[in-house]
């Protein structure tokens, strides 16, 4: 039932009564490491896909039951559609033989009724009955899973208090540990003036820029845990391991497009928040609002001795050093900037996204999956991108034209191969 409980608190969240198969394929989505989504993960589909355009359908319907009531499923009530996707699900457990209901059997349910809003959108994923019933090993016993299981009374979809496992799931990667003495080897190496500076640097700043994304979705993750989201923690999102927050497409492709167009910092990480766990919409906001927040206290960090002063000899006589530090601080106060930028796919859109209208997330949702492709041209090919930038270093400037000065310097040697 832990499925039905999650589609519940989805339905609430958005201020709908009855359960349709939207609600409850998105809930076997979202209960931690159901049998459904590993099953489903089987398939050449990309889940965060699929469950983009769950919520996108849902967040239209929100405040509204379009469809009257169909009946109740062990105290859960249902819509019209619900009602079918249940039915079938009841029925497809007797064919197969199958003492009791899980997730697996909820999908092929909807499989079986195509007609349903659940059935329809897994046939535009051309995810087929056949295909799944093969994947789903109804009658092999499922492998247990490394990742601990929610209990039913789990405080997922009660914000409040962080309960005492915070203290479990709240620990230090060794990888973070290992990144960390290589950054501060290298900055050994940069201010002792052992080396090649170029190289150095170039790896000093990329090394620290990883560590910096771990920070920025740390943020993210500490912001949801305490709004109500344990999940992030079962994800291993509050350990600032940064193979957690890895994203093909914004920690690996366009970071890299974005440095070779010359050195523009893009936000490469992610973290999957269970939205249904976070009730209020302010907590959303400050969800959305930690990773920035994080980077900017970065990159503030970084900043901290040229703010203090330092001497005309010491930015002389341990140059790359400090540029080096001046130039990934920069990289922090443009990703901050950037980021708050409300666009689709930033953190400044999610910051704003709980308070837009339906209509105007229509067309948001629509841009999502193109949305940073978009913004990529209008950063580069747009005086955007200018007024961007020079937003960072009139910031950087007001900061320390000490700071300011050696950024600026800190490209030479970041680009040594030029």
């Amino acid at each position: 039932m832990q499925v039905l409980a999650t589609a519940q608190a989805i339905a609430a969240a958005h201020e709908q009564k009855l359960l349709n198969s939207h609600h409850i394929l998105l809930g076997v989505l979202e209960t931690l490491d159901s049998l459904g989504e590993r099953t489903l993960a089987r398939f050449p589909i990309k889940l965060e896909n699929l469950k983009t355009r769950l919520w996108a359908y849902i967040r239209l319907d929100a405040g509204e039951d379009k469809e009257p009531y169909g009946g109740e499923f062990y105290g859960f009530a249902l819509s019209e559609d619900g009602a079918k996707a249940m039915e079938a699900t009841v029925h497809e457990a007797q064919r197969q033989g199958v003492a009791a209901i899980d997730s697996r059997l909820m999908i092929l349910g909807m499989l079986q009724r195509p007609e349903t809003l659940g059935g329809e959108i897994l046939r535009q994923f051309s995810v087929g009955y056949e295909d799944f019933l093969q994947r789903a090993e109804l009658h092999k016993p499922a492998a247990r899973s490394a990742t601990p299981r929610r209990s039913r009374k789990s405080r997922s979809f009660s914000p409040g208090a962080p309960s005492h496992r915070f203290s479990r799931s709240l620990h230090i990667s060794p990888i973070f540990l290992l990144l960390l003495a290589i950054l501060a080897g290298l900055g050994y190496m940069l201010y002792a003036g052992v080396g090649d500076p170029g190289p150095l640097a170039f790896v000093f700043v990329l090394t620290g820029w990883i560590l910096a994304v771990s920070l920025h979705e740390f943020g993210h993750a500490l912001a949801a845990y305490l709004s109500g989201d344990e999940s992030v923690a079962h994800m291993g999102y509050l350990t600032l391991d940064p193979l957690k927050y890895t994203h093909p497409l914004m920690s690996i492709i366009f970071p890299i497009i974005f440095l070779l167009m010359g050195g523009i910092p893009l936000p490469g990480g992610a973290v999957y928040i269970n939205r249904a766990a976070i009730r209020k919409r302010w907590q959303l906001s400050m969800v959305s609002a930690a990773g920035p927040l994080a980077t900017l206290l970065f990159g503030l960090l970084l900043l901290t001795p040229f703010m203090f002063g330092l001497s005309k000899q010491t930015l002389v006589v341990h140059a790359a050093f400090w540029q080096a530090v001046a130039l990934l601080a920069f990289f922090q106060i443009f990703a901050f900037i950037l980021n708050l930028i409300p666009w689709p796919g930033l953190d400044g859109f999610g910051i704003i996204e709980p308070y837009l209208s339906p209509a105007l997330l229509h067309y948001a949702y629509m841009l999502s999956g193109m949305g940073i492709f978009l913004f990529f041209l209008l950063f580069a090919y747009t005086p955007f991108g200018q007024w961007v930038g020079a937003s960072v270093w009139g910031m950087i400037q007001a900061i320390s034209m000490d700071a300011a000065m050696a950024a600026y310097r800190g490209f030479d040697l970041f680009f040594f191969w030029e």
